[in-house]
């Protein structure tokens, strides 16, 4: 079920003044990961409740290598 639009602009408003990073290289890095396993929103719902990117994926197993999980540490 989809959001309404203005729900979706507060929810995006509230995480980008307390929840951290909204969207930078991690969360591109992450969301291609969500992508090839179609979890997309999952993932995204999970960046709402303030989980990093890494502990987003690691919440369905989506890291399936070490060379995925060394792309979240500089």
């Amino acid at each position: 079920m989809k959001k309404h639009p203005v729900i979706e602009f507060l929810l995006d408003f509230f995480h980008f003044f307390f929840g951290g990073e909204r969207c930078g290289a991690r969360d591109r890095i992450a969301m291609r990961i969500a992508a090839r396993y179609g979890m997309t929103e999952d993932y995204k719902m999970a960046r709402r409740h303030n989980l990093n990117p890494l502990e987003a994926l690691e919440d369905w197993d989506l890291i399936s290598s070490e060379e995925e999980r060394m792309l979240f540490y500089d």
